[in-house]
């Protein structure tokens, strides 16, 4: 229980114990409104509480804005438990890092409250201006949990359209919009007042409701399909920290056969037109042409010879060594032999040296990058993509890793076999496959945001409409959702964020993940297939699953101007904030005598 010091009043203590619980019902309707429970409809509540609190007078701003803060904390905890998992250390700055953003708003809706007179339309500006700025700007950015996710599951996904027009922010302010009016409705001293105030906020939901069926996008009239093999492995990632060869090996084997069983199933007699993997799965060490020379001129053999008890203990009857190349060899021809373009994850250099040194064989290299490659008649394709925005403090520390003795203390403190070597890519790259349209070979433009990339507005719209115009009809988001152990409400989350982009840009995308959910999700931002065909009984979740995708077609408004709106509410937010900064004080003139 807190203690509250037996010198504060009880008037302050009450006040006290008010913003506690104003950030603890905030905590709550976010966590009923995203996995695992999913009530989207509690969406609407998460600011509530925050903007009673908002426009109170019991305490001072920087008071209201700690005790409301401290009271969210038991929600960010909750929504990254298996952040724990990776790093227990890592947790807590998370959380405290979280919890200032809460603290902010509180503290500006405050002062902003006392000069711009609460405002209806302020606290939502002010709500967007804040989530922008965790979700876009600060690190780099982190869109995960904004108040207008949980809207995608509302029926046919209504309330998400006007994403189509200002991305996932003008939801956001939409849903704060409403929150507001509603609290003006039940705080109004008379009932005149409040009927005003709900007949507002009907007259807003109904508008809404309108306008996001209007933008419900129809089906193109001549639509164009690719029919998609997606492999789901089931790694768990501690294994992925370390791999060993004989892992690599063993995995290897496993997305063969997966393969091999998606291509020729029965069920699904029609030839596909793509096989994808998840991001990175490729169990050699490279698979760009230059770096796959360069290792194969070299002759190098990996020592098989197991490091423990539990390095892959079946595999059997194997060499004493292998070929670095083996496994890249084995998948080329395999390919080759099915006749099926694969898109697939591995690692890309710029000036690969191998080096032989007293500590081994080392790989130098200018650059390293986490990359998505197109495997078509036996090669790698000369064009690949290099994932442009590394993911926050997993591929990356922003800012820290500027300075090397910086990141490896860090990570010797809370993420010990971490390694951040990753470079970001220098060009939005597309790939691009030939599919067989009777008789007629035609070249399908493909965008592969990796893995959180999926969850950046900016970077999806940039791969898909480059240059103002439509290039790719599909994304493709390779992941490796290992990270988040056991903890599927993690992996539904990245989803849920993740079909924002398909709503923003009329493109569908699909999601190819290693331990799930692995799905097709369609251009209105509904999963339509996640249906996995598995090939072990005693692993459900890996196998493969075979879809018939429709690809994007036209163009919407979040496609020409982007997170404009995400922009303005933070501009105008920050120009509120500091304009007492900047203003000029009042010369007083000395009165005459």
């Amino acid at each position: 229980m807190l203690h509250m010091p037996d010198t504060i009043k009880p008037k302050t203590r009450s006040s006290v114990l008010s913003a506690i619980f104003a950030g603890l019902f905030s905590a709550l309707f976010l966590v009923l409104a995203f996995a695992p429970f999913s009530y989207w409809g509690f969406a609407f509540l998460i600011p509530f509480p925050l903007f009673i609190l908002a426009r109170s007078n019991k305490l001072s701003p920087s008071r209201a804005a700690f005790w409301g803060a401290l009271g969210t904390l038991p929600g960010w905890i909750w929504t990254h438990l298996w952040v724990s998992d990776i790093s227990v250390a890592g947790v807590i700055p998370l959380v405290i890092q979280l919890g200032f953003f809460s603290f902010l708003f509180i503290w500006i809706a405050r002062h902003l409250g006392s000069r711009l007179g609460r405002h209806a339309l302020v606290l939502p500006i002010v709500w967007v201006g804040i989530e922008f700025f965790r979700g876009s700007l600060l690190w780099t950015g982190y869109p995960w949990y904004l108040i207008a996710q949980p809207l995608i599951d509302s029926p046919l996904g209504i309330l998400a359209m006007p994403a189509s027009i200002g991305g996932v922010y003008l939801v956001s302010f939409l849903c704060a919009l409403y929150s507001i009016i509603l609290l003006l409705a039940i705080s109004s001293k008379t009932g005149q007042e409040r009927l005003k105030f709900g007949v507002i906020a009907g007259v807003i939901f109904s508008a809404w409701i309108g306008v996001g069926y209007f933008l419900i996008p129809s089906d193109p009239t001549n639509p164009q399909f690719i029919r998609v093999g997606v492999i789901q492995p089931d790694v768990p990632q501690d294994n992925r920290m370390d791999w060993t060869v004989r892992q690599r090996i063993r995995d290897w084997l496993t997305l063969r056969d997966l393969t091999i069983a998606a291509a020729t199933d029965p069920k699904n007699p029609e030839q596909l037109d793509l096989i994808i993997w998840p991001e990175g799965f490729v169990s050699g060490w490279t698979l760009d042409p230059a770096s796959l020379s360069t290792e194969r001129d070299a002759h190098l053999a990996w020592s098989l010879k197991a490091r423990n008890e539990d390095d892959a203990p079946e595999l059997t009857g194997l060499p004493s060594k292998v070929s670095a190349t083996m496994v890249v060899d084995e998948l080329l021809i395999l390919q080759q032999a099915l006749d099926i373009p694969m898109v697939v994850g591995s690692v890309a250099y710029d000036n690969l040296q191998i080096v032989d040194t007293n500590e081994g064989i080392v790989y130098q290299r200018d650059a390293m990058y986490n990359s998505a490659f197109v495997l078509l008649d036996g090669e790698p394709q000369p064009v690949w993509y290099d994932k442009l925005h590394l993911t926050p403090f997993g591929e990356v520390m922003p800012y820290i890793s500027t300075w090397d003795w910086l990141e490896q203390s860090l990570l010797s403190l809370g993420a010990q076999g971490m390694e951040f070597a990753l470079s970001e890519g220098k060009e939005a790259r597309l790939l691009t496959i030939p599919v067989d349209r009777n008789g007629q070979v035609e070249q399908v433009m493909l965008a592969t945001p990796i893995c959180f990339e999926a969850t950046v507005s900016s970077i999806c719209r940039k791969l898909v409409f480059q240059g103002g115009q439509r290039q790719a009809g599909v994304m493709i988001n390779m992941t490796n959702d290992g990270w988040f152990g056991s903890w599927d409400a993690g992996r539904k989350s990245h989803i849920l964020n993740a079909r924002w982009r398909s709503i923003e840009l009329n493109t569908p995308m699909i999601r190819c993940a290693n331990t799930g959910i692995s799905c097709v999700i369609d251009h209105k931002g509904q999963i339509q297939t996640q249906d996995l065909t598995s090939v072990d009984p005693d692993n459900p979740n890996e196998g493969y699953l075979i879809a018939d995708v429709m690809l994007g077609q036209g163009k919407t408004l979040f496609a020409s101007i982007g997170d404009l709106f995400g922009w303005v509410c933070f501009l105008l937010m920050a120009f509120w904030t500091s304009r007492p900064i900047f203003r000029r004080p009042k010369v007083v003139q000395p009165a005459d005598r």
